[in-house]
């Protein structure tokens, strides 16, 4: 056997699954560059027909993610006065999609490992786009991504009122691009966590469910939650720990809000990121995405 046979079969060290069958299993296209050691959780930045438009993209960033294996464009879409970059994933089947999700970013921003997973949200069959709404911050993130400080800083400088903003607008944009039906979803990780809390709490017309994977979510807009959630948080996220989901869970289902949340055992705070081998379970990964998508045919239809 290979070397690169045998780093396919390498085991993830938390879950015992192999990176190999967790990217088999789940359909996910295409691997990211590894992203430098992160060892602290993300920050709380806590939130015819239209055709797509074009957003410049230069040769060399078209080079790289054709190299990813990504198969979605750059596109953008306006919010009040501002002009928001994203990527837009659309399914291969030539059939009207049943709707659409946002994919929302964590700290780390709009990266290949995001697009990834709108390209595998638009796989399942609906209309992915993924904004950066880093360039809603007044200071940009860095480059280095190991720099978790500036990172939080830049997360945290956008309020969140501006960051329901743009994603209601983007909503709108969606709005019957691909011939999808107007019905919406959310999906977000870490600070994108949070936003799809806020966007579930915003009452974003056509909005039927969101997502959370370990993102913060303030209490005090548990009465303002208008669709079902569904979460997933791991046990040894020390950032969002067990008895907080708990706490807020319970919140949830005592105003009669509808939630359905998930503790992974022995999962790490950005478990399902697989461009972070220092917190990615592949096992919890796996369940999760399987958790995920049933909840978009739920909520979204087939």
């Amino acid at each position: 056997m290979g070397n690169d046979a045998r780093k396919g079969q390498e085991r993830d060290e938390t879950s015992g699954v192999s990176r190999r069958k967790f990217l088999e299993r789940t359909g996910y296209a295409g691997g990211a560059a590894i992203v430098a050691a992160v060892n602290s959780t993300c920050a709380a930045a806590q939130e015819g027909e239209p055709q797509p438009t074009p957003a410049p993209q230069d040769k060399a960033a078209a080079q790289a993610a054709a190299a990813q294996g990504l198969r979605g464009k750059m596109v953008e879409y306006k919010s009040g006065d501002l002009m928001i970059p994203a990527y837009l994933s659309m399914p291969l089947a030539r059939r009207v999609a049943p709707g659409s999700v946002l994919v929302i970013h964590e700290v780390f921003g709009l990266n290949d490992h995001i697009k990834s997973i709108a390209d595998r949200v638009s796989k399942a069959g609906y209309v992915a786009l993924a904004p950066d709404f880093f360039v809603r911050a007044p200071e940009p993130p860095p480059k280095d991504a190991s720099d978790i400080d500036a990172l939080r800083k830049a997360a945290s400088s956008i309020p969140p009122e501006a960051s329901v903003k743009d994603m209601v607008a983007g909503l709108e944009y969606l709005r019957g691009v691909g011939g999808a039906r107007p019905r919406f979803a959310s999906v977000g990780f870490c600070m994108g966590g949070g936003f799809s809390y806020r966007l579930a709490a915003s009452g974003a017309k056509d909005l039927t469910g969101a997502v959370i994977f370990y993102g913060r979510m303030p209490p005090e807009l548990v009465p303002k939650i208008s669709v079902p959630l569904l979460g997933h948080f791991g046990s040894l996220d020390t950032g969002i720990p067990p008895a907080t989901v708990k706490e807020i869970e319970g919140a949830l289902k005592k105003a009669g809000r509808k939630a359905d949340f998930k503790i992974y055992e022995g999962a790490k705070h950005g478990f399902y990121n697989d461009t972070r081998p220092e917190a990615f379970n592949a096992e919890a990964a796996a369940d999760a995405w399987k958790r995920t998508l049933d909840f978009f045919r739920d909520r979204l239809g087939t």
